[in-house]
């Protein structure tokens, strides 16, 4: 008798956690889609603010062009030959390479100067003894060294606008409570594959949606870490590049707009850069990011709600805290595939979170159609936002164990996203160079596929209450699935070919 009651007991404790679990996570889900659309709609009346004044030709001012680099063998010429386009008088124009590579890049880069010094510009190649503090400890040496008042940054990947200068500088014009300026990424190889036109769509619907929507809601917002320009003397200001989180240039412009300088975003001014290619590199940029954000929160959560700015405080939180949406998803989709199996009929709750979230993936399905028009890229590019959902919910547990992660910890190793100088509709083959291990989180992994795929094809014999939710997780677990494929055959083929 003791013995049933305390299993009686056990069950109903599982009971109400796993129930507790799904409704919490349901609920802390549902603001972000809405605020998604709640963005899109704000961003329908964005235009891209003038600049006060201009410079006249003689008080154009110094700038420094700052590009950080490590192991960028395969771009790196390119990027540093196009700056040679850049139309500002160059001697105004300092070109700062920030070289910590360990490969022949460092040779590619000494090759690539000549063409900017026959052309009048100063060169500045810095390297380091080693990579502490990585992009940001790169960037924090390069800082020591620079002495005009104005910073425009760029990734070894950016096919830099021959404009960018004479189209942004001017804004920095008796403005003194301008920090910085960020630009929009436009795409140097869209055309390269099915993939790379998917996951566009999640950076069109960053940089044409929620920018424009949180500008216009006088919201706070984040610094790209490339493609804009800086303001020297509001980097130290704010405290300088830290190397406490993955995500650096997100932490300085909070940083800087907690203590009252704004930053201009221009969605009509672009730089190209490199989408990353496959699934593999995909994961190492985003699992980079979660964890970053995450560190940011942990860092700057506190002075951010407590700052007098009138800014909004609801889109800061939700932009700060965006990367748990796949924790929330996880939590809620493995407490709900536990559910299923208890002998309690939970049909009707079911049905009814089905059809609450069937309509928030509407929310953001319209944001991202509204992201691929204001992008002009054509109306048959909208078909590709089914395989961006698909793409995208793979990475929902390795986003959620580096957001976790990040809670715990600062710092971490910089892992760089790999580039490979793609041209549009290339058949140019992708060269694996590192390797890429098998790690503990690829058992998680697994374990989350079994427990949906088990969940749903338990769901379908329910009945129809329960067809919503079978269908989402097996739509989880098939991404999944195709994304742990995808890294036993990236790892095997390195392995493979050394």
């Amino acid at each position: 008798m003791i013995k049933s009651l305390v299993v009686r007991l056990t069950l109903d404790l599982i009971f109400i956690f796993l129930v507790s679990l799904n409704i919490i996570s349901g609920i802390l889900l549902i603001p972000y889609p809405l605020n998604l659309l709640f963005l899109t709609i704000s961003s329908l009346k964005w235009e891209d603010p003038v600049p006060h004044t201009y410079f006249s030709s003689d008080e154009l001012p110094n700038v420094t062009v700052q590009i950080p680099i490590y192991n960028e063998s395969s771009i790196i010429n390119e990027t540093i030959q196009n700056l040679a386009n850049l139309i500002y008088p160059p001697q105004k124009i300092t070109i700062q390479l920030l070289d910590d590579s360990t490969d022949e890049t460092s040779e590619i880069v000494k090759d690539s100067t000549s063409i900017l010094s026959k052309k009048g510009f100063n060169i500045n190649i810095i390297k380091r003894s080693d990579r502490e503090g990585f992009k940001a400890g790169a960037l924090s040496n390069g800082l020591k060294n620079i002495t005009s008042e104005y910073i425009a940054m760029f990734d070894a990947d950016f096919q830099v606008n021959p404009n960018f200068l004479m189209d942004t500088i001017h804004y920095f014009k008796d403005n003194p409570n301008l920090g910085a300026l960020q630009t929009r990424w436009d795409h140097r190889n869209l055309k390269y594959s099915i993939f790379t036109r998917a996951m566009s769509i999640g950076l069109d619907g960053h940089f044409l949606v929620e920018k424009p929507g949180r500008k216009r809601r006088n919201a706070f917002i984040g610094f790209n870490g490339t493609g804009g320009i800086w303001r020297k003397s509001v980097i130290e200001k704010s405290g300088g590049w830290s190397p406490q989180t993955l995500a650096e240039d997100l932490d300085l412009a909070y940083r800087a707009q907690i203590l009252g300088y704004d930053i201009i975003y221009l969605a009509q001014k672009m730089n190209y850069q490199e989408i990353p290619p496959t699934l593999r590199c995909w994961i190492i940029q985003q699992s980079r990011w979660s964890k970053g954000f995450s560190q940011n929160i942990r860092k700057n959560f506190r002075n951010f709600i407590l700052n007098r700015a009138k800014k909004s405080k609801i889109q800061g939180v939700i932009h700060l805290t965006q990367y748990f949406v796949p924790l929330f998803i996880v939590t809620n989709t493995v407490s709900g595939a536990l559910l299923l199996f208890y002998p309690a009929n939970f049909s009707l709750i079911f049905l009814y979170f089905g059809i609450i979230y069937s309509l928030l993936t509407l929310c953001g399905i319209i944001s991202y159609i509204i992201a691929v028009l204001r992008a002009k890229r054509g109306l048959f590019q909208i078909f590709f936002i089914p395989f961006f959902l698909f793409w995208g919910a793979g990475l929902v547990v390795r986003m959620s164990i580096g957001s976790i992660s990040g809670l715990i910890s600062f710092g971490g190793k910089f892992v760089r996203t790999p580039k490979f100088n793609l041209k549009n509709k290339s058949i140019q083959k992708l060269i694996i160079k590192e390797p890429i291990p098998i790690d503990w989180i690829l058992f998680v992994e697994i374990l989350y596929i079994c427990i949906l795929g088990l969940a749903s094809f338990h769901a379908f014999q329910l009945g129809v209450n329960f067809f919503i939710q079978a269908f989402y997780y097996l739509f989880i677990t098939s991404s999944l699935l195709n994304m742990v494929i995808s890294e036993f055959f990236h790892a095997f083929s390195y392995y493979l070919s050394s």
